[in-house]
């Protein structure tokens, strides 16, 4: 009986120091939650300091953190100027997706990590991302090659945001199942409500409109209008009040004699050439940051016990997006939605909740054997050693991408061929040069308090 208890003792020792060293000698968000870290980022952006978020975001890209650390550090780069740089960051993260796909069999240190996570949290799983944010990461990627001129490269990662967003149309995967009852199901799933209203104001998490017109942009730029056409329809669907996307839609579809479907989508004929001596100005508008999950602690039944689990969710209500007000040439425009990044993410949650749930069943039938166990072999002490354990582990994965923009919007004007002021503010004014026969796209971010602007011809 006695070498029974010292091998226990040995055991739980041994567990708490594999656990302590999964957490403390990586970088990651064990103990530390990921959105109290990105608001570094998200001040050094509304402060233009880029340098220091650079900086502080660089110390996670060898720990289990370390795609966010790639997708953050190529959003950051990319707002700075420095394309080549960001490059290479969203590289190494569009890499660290595709070694995920492949990655058919668990090695020895993910079955440690998934192990260690049941009796402590999911932020020792290493970050695997969501595929609303691997759009995005192939998008701006196309913005890289967009401002170094090629683009060529810039439509083939277009091509590969779009196969993630139809591989996630033609594929549903039905939830696992859970060994909770429809009651607590049911509970749990009104608990966690806000996430659930902000998810429904999109039909998917990878329905991304701001993609589509980008790549219809690109196809239009090169020629190719028939694919132009296709994504300007395919966005027009995801956002179908946005005018300017419905004058896309109108302009190509009379150019190309589709007089079907202008019927079909309710829409008039429109000038489909320009004048010889006329441009395109089109504006994409990225505002804000996406909202941080936050955690909530939930209740778990258990036979004669309870335990409380942390889950994360969702917790403010939908924000109105606010639109882009500018002059251009003295006319005044304002921007209209693509996309909602804040219901995006809002859903791909949504869609993890019932996986979340079987983690969690199986992390409270772990927890409680483990207190069970300290309560029968290692007496009052080891009892209360472990239940602190279990307290101060339960921690909710709150990773997510999170200079993200929290929407993302577009306008288009057609001006004849020469240089123009462009107003975004009393106090930020730039100038644009509209070629003939050209689109001249501008990208304006705004972080906050801060603005970033940035034009290149198509």
């Amino acid at each position: 009986m006695f070498s029974k208890n010292i091998m226990f003792w040995i055991r739980c020792f041994s567990y708490c120091c594999l656990l302590l060293t999964l957490s403390a000698c990586t970088s990651n968000s064990v103990f530390m939650p990921y959105p109290a870290r990105a608001l570094q980022y998200q001040q050094a952006l509304s402060q233009a300091q880029i340098d220091s978020a650079i900086k502080s975001s660089s110390k996670q890209l060898k720990g289990k953190d370390a795609l966010l650390a790639h997708l953050e550090q190529g959003r950051l780069y990319q707002l700075a100027g420095n394309y080549a740089l960001s490059e290479q960051q969203f590289k190494q993260a569009l890499q660290q997706f595709d070694d995920l796909d492949q990655r058919a069999t668990l090695s020895l240190s993910s079955g440690l990590e998934q192990s260690s996570a049941l009796v402590s949290n999911d932020n020792l799983i290493p970050y695997q991302g969501n595929l609303f944010e691997r759009i995005f990461a192939h998008q701006f990627q196309a913005f890289n090659y967009i401002a170094q001129g090629d683009k060529s490269a810039a439509l083939v990662e277009m091509r590969r945001a779009q196969f993630f967003q139809d591989k996630a149309r033609d594929k549903q995967a039905p939830p696992p199942p859970s060994e909770l009852s429809n009651d607590a199901n049911s509970t749990y799933q009104q608990r966690l409500g806000s996430t659930y209203e902000l998810a429904q104001r999109v039909n998917s998490s990878t329905e991304n409109a701001y993609s589509f017109y980008l790549a219809a942009l690109l196809y239009e730029a090169t020629g190719q209008l028939d694919d132009a056409y296709i994504d300007y329809k395919r966005a027009l669907s995801i956002a179908p009040n946005n005018r300017f996307v419905q004058q896309d839609v109108a302009r190509l579809a009379t150019r190309l004699q589709r007089t079907d479907e202008l019927k079909r989508f309710n829409l008039k004929p429109l000038t489909a050439n320009l004048p010889a001596n006329t441009g395109t100005v089109v504006v994409l508008y990225e505002e804000g940051f996406v909202p941080a999950k936050e955690e909530i602690f939930l209740p778990f039944p258990w036979p004669q016990s309870w335990y409380v689990l942390a889950f994360p969710y969702y917790k403010q209500a939908w924000q109105a997006t606010e639109p882009l007000s500018f002059s251009l040439n003295h006319q005044s425009l304002d921007s209209q939605l693509l996309a909602d990044t804040q219901s995006l993410a809002a859903y791909a949650l949504k869609e993890q909740i019932p996986s979340l749930l079987v983690r969690q069943t199986l992390r409270a039938q772990t927890k409680h054997k483990l207190q069970q166990e300290a309560n029968d072999k290692g007496g009052a002490v080891l009892g209360l050693l472990v239940s602190a354990y279990n307290i101060l582990s339960e921690n909710a994965d709150l990773r997510s991408w999170l200079t993200l923009p929290r929407s993302c919007q577009v306008a288009r004007i057609q001006l004849s061929a020469g240089q123009y002021p462009l107003t975004l503010s009393p106090t930020l004014n730039t100038s644009i040069t509209v070629n003939p026969q050209q689109i001249t796209l501008v990208r304006v971010v705004k972080t906050n308090n801060h603005v970033y602007v940035a034009s290149w011809p198509l």
